[in-house]
């Protein structure tokens, strides 16, 4: 998907980027810029009193379903410690990849992450865990998990990927589904 701005209707009046929850809307030679933290909610095409933006929907990818296998979920850490909604969702996670026979792998980001975390994560249930350890992970941050996130989904294909409703979880999973 994206936001195609009518430049001919536009009036430059920045109602979209007020209106905007995630700060992803910007005015640049009085024309309205939309940034990669978009998410697509629509708040922008409701302000708009000129109907100068137009949500678009891209051309479907076609993808071979069959490739996409396992169960994932996302172990959410804070201060290097794993939060208890993740090992909740390894239970619920094991149980999917009984019934489809398939492996169950959590994702750990952040940064110096000790081996024990991994182990914690294994001894919950999964069979594999994908850690990533960077500067930039060591605190939570949109940008630089929803990039690590997706490429990690991109590369390996889970069939299914379940992360908590935590303030994380619903920050960075709809950025990660948008991508």
């Amino acid at each position: 998907m994206n936001i195609k701005i009518i430049e001919d209707r536009c009036t430059g009046c920045g109602l979209c980027v007020k209106v905007c929850p995630y700060n992803a809307i910007e005015i640049v030679d009085n024309l309205p810029i939309i940034k990669d933290n978009c998410i697509y909610c629509g708040e922008c095409l409701r302000a708009c009193k000129f109907e100068a933006m137009v949500l678009k929907k891209t051309e479907k990818r076609e993808k071979d379903i069959a490739s996409y296998q396992g169960v994932w979920v996302f172990c959410e850490q804070r201060n290097g410690q794993i939060q208890s909604v993740s090992y909740e969702l390894l239970g619920k996670g094991r149980e999917l990849a009984y019934k489809l026979n398939t492996e169950l792998c959590g994702v750990l980001l952040g940064k110096n992450l000790k081996k024990d975390k991994v182990n914690d994560i294994i001894w919950r249930g999964a069979d594999k865990v994908y850690l990533v350890c960077s500067e930039e992970l060591a605190d939570y941050r949109n940008e630089p998990y929803t990039k690590v996130l997706t490429d990690l989904i991109e590369e390996y294909k889970p069939a299914i990927f379940l992360a908590g409703a935590t303030s994380i979880g619903r920050s960075l999973i709809p950025r990660v589904a948008v991508k």
